[in-house]
This record gives structure tokens, C-alpha cells and sequence, in this order.
């Protein structure tokens, strides 16, 4: 009898060696990075658990508790969904990167960080998880330099404001400890909650610790840069609600709420103007990344279990959005020799480029959260929420939404100019081929498909918001 829960620490690290091996064959590896991915994340989901399955001779158990290496491995209905929604944003990431990066080290490493952020779901203290998701951001660097290209900074930006956060976490587990023991003593209690502001404020990018963000997007591989800003970000979004599942304190604390919300107002704001004025497309998805991620956060803010649902259904729909503007960043850069180009060193590629403009067009109509778009009901819904009692932030979001636009209206109004900036004679000329529109079409259709049907996901976004406890009365 095998513990289904070890095949996704294990195969993975198998599978990141294989792709590694096959980096010769680019394509290749690619394609079965995206096909293992795709057969993880929905085998996860349709496994049930506490139940025995025969595969390939063997018993596979889903569920229950593990030992492995000495430590207990938990795998329960949250972590389950929690991690197919890393296994298929992964399979999405890798499915363009087939297309347009197929000699990348986001695949090898990619498999890598996912076994880690796996293991961070499922180990037990939260201290290891701490650790895990550490080392999987430290691996991100590898997957963010572009190849033949100089370090990125952006990567050692994003491991250095991650570090800062890990000694606050490792921290906070003593602290609550001391605090069960002598809860007269609240001074315990508030040092783990402004430690635990810190230390997430840091690793979400908040104000003002958002320089990480658009740094990675603006000089990193676009497509390994959506990976951070998906996959990496829904593990440690699920890593802070299991610390505030496993200390209900830090959640009863007075200020929980408004922290949330101004810290959510804080990064809608400057990743709307910001994004507005940005002349650097591959930048453009970092402050985008930032508005969609303040928008989580004020909707958690609300301190209710329809506003912690509101916060999943924008972390489930994130990936249609950011992806597909990585996609039409990647395909546009293909085109032009600068690593990072502004807008006017990108004048008319989009002409021989139009699925990769169409790419960065639904995706930022997404992550703007405007109608036709994956990100249109989830924004929508919490306009109507919390609209009465905190008109300010729905104000500001809807001033983000029009800022993240405007950036994309610029962006491509210059890329589909009929002028052309290439210097270098058929530079840039060539088409896309069939096999690159027919990613986009499926990863744009994706989009305008849970646009206009939310209920393929809402309802699993409100299941999620029901099994987490710590807002009860």
C-alpha cells in the first residue's frame, strides 16, 4: 500500500530530472512536463479520499496522516484542492512555455519547486513549511534568468525580501506557544500578529515592499515570472491561512481586518498608477500581479467567510490573467533583441505577432477584473459586498482596473503600429505558427469561458472559504 499523498514530493523530483536530461530535445521535454503536470493536478482532485485505488498493481491510499523522514504529512480536503490548483497552473505555464520556451529551466525546476510546495501544504509544524516554501523561492532564481541573458536582479530582489520574512515566521510558533501557556500575557499574542503583518507583507509584495514584483517581471523569463506570481503565490497565500487556522488568536486580534484592507487599498493604488505611467510591457504584468494580489487582501480584509470566498475565487482565476499576459510578453519579446524593452523599441511587432497581442490583451482585460474575462465576476462580486461599508477601496479598484487598461492600451496601440521599430532587416517578420495561436486560442477561450460562467469555479471557491474556521464567531 503506497500513500498517494508521496507521489507528488516524489514524482516530481523524478520527472525534474528526466526534463532535465531531455533539455537537448526542448520540445519534447516540454510537452511532458505539461502532460505530467495536467495528469498530477487532476488526479488529485479525482482520487477520493480516505480511499484505496488499485494502479498499475499497486494500492494508492489518498488522505489521512504520513510519517516520511520523521515528520507527520497531512493531506485533507483544503490541501487537496491546494494543490491541484499548483499542478494546473503549472500544466498552464508549461503549455505556453512548450510553445515559446521550450529550453527554459522552469521545467526541471519547476518540478522541483512543486514538490517543495507540495510538501509545505502537507507537513506538520508550520515551522517546515516555513522552510520548504524558502527553499523553493531560493530555486526560483534558476527558473527566473533568461537564458544567455545577465543575473536577473529581480530574482535575488525576490529571494532577499523573502529571507527577511522567514525569521519572523520561524518566530511566530514559539511566540503563540508562550502565549497558550500565560494568556494573560497579550504582549505575546501582539508581537505574533505584527510579526506575521511583516513577514507575509514581505512575501506578497505589499507596500512597501512591492519593488520585487515588477523588478522580476521586468528582467526575468515572463513565463517563469507568471509561475512566481501563480504558483509560488497561491502556496504562501495557503501557508498564511494555515497560520491563522492554526493560531485563531492572531485572527481575534483588533486589527486584523483593517491591516488587511489598508494593506489590499495600499497595493490597488500603486499598481494602478504605476502600471498607468509604465513604459516596459514584461513591468507592466509585476504592478498587475500587485493590483490582483490587493485585491485578495481587501477582500480577506472583510473578516467574513463570503470575503475569505471572494479571496480564493481571485487567487483560483489569477493565473488566466497573469499567464496569458506572460505569454503575450514572451511572444513579443521573441521578436525584438533588447532584453527588456520599452514600448517604442517594440513598435509594430505585434503586426507579425497578433496572437501574442491577443494574449497580452485578454490577459490584461482579466487581471484589470472587466467583464468577458475570468477576473470580471470575482472583482464584480466584491464591489457588491463590500460596496456600502468600504466605498473607498471599490473606488480604488476600480481606479486599478483603469490603470492596468491603460497600460495595455498603450502597450499595444505602439505594438500594432504600422510603423515598425525592428533595426535589423527581417528582424521580427516572421509569423506565429499554428501550434502558437492554437495555446493562446485555448488559454484565451479558458478565460472568456469562466468570464461568462463563473459557477465553474465560484462554488469552489466558496467550499474552500467553508472549511477554514478561524473567522467564526
Amino acid at each position: 500500500m503506497v500513500a498517494g499523498m508521496l507521489l507528488f514530493l516524489v514524482l516530481p523530483l523524478v520527472m525534474g530530472g528526466i526534463v532535465y536530461a531531455l533539455r537537448r530535445w526542448g520540445r519534447l521535454s516540454a510537452l511532458l512536463s505539461f502532460l505530467t503536470t495536467l495528469a498530477l493536478g487532476t488526479g488529485i482532485l479525482v482520487f477520493p479520499l480516505g480511499q484505496s485505488l488499485d494502479l498499475w498493481g499497486r494500492q494508492i491510499v489518498m488522505g489521512g496522516t504520513v510519517s516520511f523522514l520523521g515528520r507527520e504529512l497531512i493531506l485533507e480536503e483544503v490541501d487537496r484542492v491546494a494543490i491541484a490548483f499548483l499542478y494546473l497552473t503549472a500544466s498552464g505555464v508549461f503549455l505556453f512555455a512548450w510553445r515559446m520556451s521550450p529550453r527554459s529551466l522552469l521545467f526541471p525546476v519547476g518540478f522541483g519547486m512543486l514538490s517543495l510546495l507540495s510538501g509545505s501544504l502537507l507537513i506538520r509544524p508550520l515551522i517546515y513549511a516555513v522552510l520548504l516554501v524558502e527553499i523553493a523561492v531560493v530555486m526560483s532564481v534558476f527558473a527566473l534568468q533568461m537564458e544567455g541573458g545577465r543575473a536577473a536582479k529581480g530574482g535575488l530582489q525576490y529571494v532577499s525580501f523573502s529571507l527577511l520574512a522567514m525569521p519572523g515566521l520561524l518566530v511566530i510558533q514559539w511566540l503563540m506557544d508562550r502565549y497558550a501557556l500565560t494568556p494573560d500575557n497579550v504582549t505575546l499574542r501582539d508581537t505574533a500578529a505584527v510579526l506575521l503583518t511583516l513577514s507575509f507583507a514581505l512575501l506578497m509584495g505589499s507596500i512597501p515592499f512591492h519593488v520585487w514584483m515588477p523588478s522580476v517581471a521586468g528582467d526575468s523569463e515572463p513565463l517563469a515570472s507568471a509561475f512566481v506570481f501563480t504558483v509560488n503565490y497561491g502556496a504562501i497565500w495557503f501557508l498564511f491561512l494555515a497560520f491563522l487556522e492554526t493560531y485563531p488568536d492572531l485572527t481575534a486580534y483588533a486589527r486584523f481586518g483593517s491591516l488587511s484592507s489598508w494593506a489590499g487599498l495600499g497595493m490597488v493604488s500603486v499598481g494602478g498608477l504605476l502600471g498607468a505611467a509604465q513604459r516596459r510591457p514584461s513591468r507592466l504584468l509585476g504592478y498587475g500581479a500587485l493590483v490582483d494580489g490587493g485585491v485578495a487582501l481587501i477582500a480577506l480584509g472583510s473578516a467574513t467567510e463570503q470575503g475569505l470566498g471572494l479571496a480564493f475565487l481571485s487567487l483560483l482565476v489569477r493565473p488566466f490573467g497573469l499567464v496569458l499576459m506572460a505569454a503575450g510578453v514572451r511572444g513579443l519579446r521573441a521578436r525584438q533583441c533588447p532584453r527588456n524593452p520599452r514600448m517604442e523599441e517594440m513598435r509594430g511587432l505585434g503586426r507579425n505577432a497578433s496572437w501574442s497581442a491577443l494574449a497580452f490583451l485578454i490577459g490584461g482585460v482579466s487581471t484589470a477584473g472587466l467583464p468577458v474575462s475570468a477576473g470580471f465576476a470575482g472583482r464584480w462580486s466584491l464591489y457588491r459586498a463590500i460596496g456600502t461599508s468600504n466605498l473607498t477601496s471599490v473606488l480604488a479598484m476600480m481606479l486599478a482596473s483603469v490603470g492596468v487598461m491603460v497600460g495595455v492600451w498603450r502597450t499595444l496601440a505602439v505594438v500594432l503600429s504600422a510603423e515598425s521599430a525592428v533595426a535589423v532587416e527581417g528582424a521580427g517578420r516572421e509569423g506565429e505558427r499554428w501550434a502558437d495561436a492554437l495555446v493562446v486560442v485555448l488559454g484565451v477561450g479558458g478565460s472568456i469561458v469562466v468570464g461568462l460562467a463563473p459557477q465553474l469555479v465560484a462554488p469552489t471557491a466558496a467550499r474552500l472559504a467553508g472549511l477554514y474556521t478561524f473567522l467564526s464567531p
